[in-house]
């Protein structure tokens, strides 16, 4: 007779895939607890990285506004050659030259007078960003908390489920040594021998199907923990005790813990935040109704090659107009004298120095019909506000949901637990009886196997039972602020 079990699923095992790194350290350096996997899994995550990197730009946002309040500072210099006829920029006169050199220097600065108080809104709003990615850093920390948990248990039921495999295949094994003994003293059927040796030989089977089970378990919580898969093979857990597993300590209703996780979670932060962030944008598109101020103030100087001035004293130059005649004997020239000067290139100290200047102007622009952008913008943000609100709203009640969910699963687990744990004493007594009977000759081996196949299946319900409450009464002691812990 050939027995097939039925494959067990772990209910409470929780897949996330995350991207595969290798760390520094081995795995199999020691035995990992749930708190080294959270704490490796927290330093090591590629989403908390990037949860992480969300906050700093956050952060840079937030210095970004604050700097909007401030002047701006630049500075400006040049420096070229003209070529040809053209206009001395200081002297405003034309001038022929093959290369006349030029250079300008200047600072401007210039602020926000008055923007209709968005500078303060994108303040404001720059530190709800902040806020909200450190609640969202915290959500992607959850469920990371809950992916290793469920992650971590469902190793351990594997490996206990292992154990149960191996230990019924050595009761099979010695049933087969029995029964051989038997049919060589004349005592039983040969057929009695081939329906054990086939319950052995499904056993093997089913150690080999285990192993595979456990090993993808294995794989599993490791690659979420980000190392390499080769570590699998060596991989090993500090295995909580029965008691700690077996810890529930139910609350007779979800009230404290909905309580607690709709003042607590980062979810519902992050659902509030977004609301007030909403209204500063409705705030801001507001603001384009008012008028802008901006103020500018400006210092320049420069030099150019085409100024000149003049160079010391001048000379006196005589020059001939044309002569006075008396007689025809006598004559006279005509002198004048003029002032002759000098003309150097004006020097560049000088020059920066004449060529100082400095301007402030002022600025309003005041909207008056901007084709109803600004209409739109309001319009728009007004809906932004109430799809927040009905948001914040709907994350309310998902979370209520899934908290009295937890609840009710984890009070039905422990019912189960209870009623499997009596079903396997129940199938354990029933088993042992008919062992009896069995090698006494008073049971066949088809009873036998009947009586080991419900045996089996009641050890099997009662561990998926066991390990299935701890999970869910984790994840409601999750939901009330307790660590995930198993100790």
């Amino acid at each position: 007779m050939r027995i097939v079990k039925p494959a067990i699923p772990l209910s409470v095992s929780l897949v996330l895939g995350f991207v595969a790194s290798v760390p520094s350290q081995s795995a199999a350096q020691q035995a990992w607890s749930l708190q080294r996997c959270l704490d490796h899994a927290f330093e090591h995550n590629i989403q908390i990285q990037l949860g992480q990197l969300g906050e700093a730009s956050a952060a840079i946002g937030t210095q970004t506004a604050k700097g909007a309040f401030l002047p701006n500072l630049n500075a400006n210099l040049s420096h070229g050659y003209n070529f040809g006829r053209t206009i001395d920029p200081f002297t405003n006169q034309f001038v022929e030259s093959s290369a006349i050199r030029s250079n300008s220097f200047g600072l401007s600065t210039g602020m926000v007078l008055f923007n209709g108080f968005q500078n303060h809104l994108n303040l404001r709003r720059a530190k709800l960003a902040q806020a909200s990615a450190e609640a969202q850093l915290q959500v992607t920390e959850n469920s990371i908390i809950l992916t290793i948990a469920g992650a971590f248990l469902n190793v351990l039921f594997q490996e206990e489920f292992l154990r149960v495999a191996e230990f019924n295949r050595q009761a099979t094994a010695r049933q087969v040594e029995r029964m051989r003994s038997m049919v060589a003293a004349g005592a039983a059927a040969e057929f009695d021998l081939y329906d054990v040796e086939a319950q052995l030989a499904s056993d093997e089977a089913n150690i080999v199907s285990t192993k595979n089970a456990l090993g993808l378990a294995k794989l599993n919580l490791v690659q979420l923990l980000q190392l390499p898969a080769s570590e699998s093979d060596s991989f090993e857990l500090v295995r909580p005790s029965d008691d700690d597993l077996q810890r529930t300590n139910l609350p007779s209703s979800p009230a404290a813990a909905v309580a607690y996780a709709l003042s607590s979670f980062p979810e519902i932060q992050q659902a509030e935040l977004q609301v007030e962030d909403a209204f500063i944008g409705l705030d801001i598109a507001k603001s384009g109704r008012y008028p802008r101020l901006f103020a500018s103030y400006n210092i320049g100087t420069g030099y150019s090659g085409a100024s000149s001035s003049i160079d010391g004293s001048p000379s006196l130059e005589e020059y001939v107009l044309g002569s006075l005649v008396v007689d025809d004997s006598t004559s006279y020239d005509l002198v004048a004298q003029q002032e002759v000067y000098n003309f150097i290139t004006t020097p560049f100290n000088d020059q920066l120095s004449q060529n100082f200047n400095q301007s402030v102007f002022f600025s309003m622009n005041v909207p008056i019909f901007n084709n109803f952008n600004i209409k739109s913008s309001i319009e728009q943000a007004e809906v932004d506000a109430i799809r927040a609100q009905h948001q914040l709203e709907q994350t309310k009640q998902t979370l209520t949901t899934s908290i009295e969910s937890a609840w009710a699963d984890a009070r039905a687990a422990s019912e189960q637990s209870i009623a499997q744990e009596a079903a396997l004493v129940s199938a354990e007594r029933a088993f042992l009886n008919t062992e009896k009977r069995y090698e006494a000759g008073a049971a066949t081996a088809i009873d036998y196997a009947d009586a080991r196949t419900l045996f089996d299946n009641a050890r099997i319900n009662a561990l998926r039972a066991k390990y299935d409450l701890a999970f869910k009464s984790r994840i409601l002691d999750f939901y009330t602020g307790k660590a995930m812990t198993f100790r």
